[in-house]
């Protein structure tokens, strides 16, 4: 980002709001994996657009109160990704394979940032373009019980995770929703903090919508440069 108005913030806001997409694209594994996480993951992977609600919840590194969030996820395999928080004056961001550009709109700004498509962290790129390489990853995904929000909750433990090109290694835990068989619930762990993400009313659609992945600003929006792997911690290494 090249607007001198302060990269830390935002690095941590962005690394969380993309944080759906980047912990799928962490923990899918078919191999060695039980077959119900086996069968969840590819729902999702497979399907022609995943939508649903997502609720972040993010500790602070320093000690003080926990950071929530709330937005809207449309995830089209082979086509995109989009989220849009639900916070008034938040963000949009949206990477477009069809179109090649990653696009962040900051409501509270007026100001469209962008990017090509190239330039984003090539880990979610492949979670758009090549989904079914996700599904082929050596990781290992073992049965674990966990309370959340008062409820046990079955669900499995990812044993080798990193995010590799953006974020630094995690422990992560994810669970299906018991009706629909698509993930609920994910929780990824780092030295300094962790990230709980919910989904709500995730759904797998029969068919996919691009128009979903449009991104409207107002007419005469200011644009500017951006380069999405300098707003996540440690950059990004291919």
């Amino acid at each position: 980002m090249t607007t001198g108005k302060g990269h830390s913030p935002r690095r941590l806001r962005l690394a969380a709001r993309i944080a759906p997409a980047a912990v799928l694209a962490l923990c899918v594994s078919a191999a060695a994996s039980p077959p119900p996480f086996e069968r969840m993951l590819a729902r999702a992977l497979r399907a022609r657009e995943v939508t649903g609600r997502v609720i972040l919840t993010r500790s602070d590194p320093f000690g003080g109160p926990d950071e929530r969030e709330s937005g809207q996820l449309w995830y089209l395999p082979g086509r995109g990704i989009r989220f849009r928080t639900e916070a008034r004056g938040g963000e949009d961001l949206v990477l477009d394979h069809d179109k090649q550009v990653f696009l962040m709109y900051r409501a509270g700004e007026k100001v469209l940032y962008r990017a090509p498509w190239d330039r984003a962290p090539a880990r979610f790129r492949q979670l758009v373009s090549e989904p079914e390489r996700f599904l082929d990853k050596d990781l290992h995904a073992i049965p674990e019980r966990r309370v959340i929000q008062g409820i046990a909750r079955d669900g499995y433990r990812v044993l080798r995770t990193s995010l590799g090109d953006s974020l630094p290694s995690v422990s992560v835990w994810i669970a299906p929703d018991p009706t629909t068989g698509l993930p609920r619930w994910i929780t990824a762990y780092s030295e300094s903090d962790s990230l709980q993400v919910e989904f709500r009313g995730l759904s797998a659609r029969a068919d996919a919508n691009p128009k979903d992945l449009h991104l409207p600003v107002p007419r005469g929006t200011e644009e500017q440069p951006l380069d999405p792997r300098e707003l996540l911690p440690g950059g990004e290494t291919r």
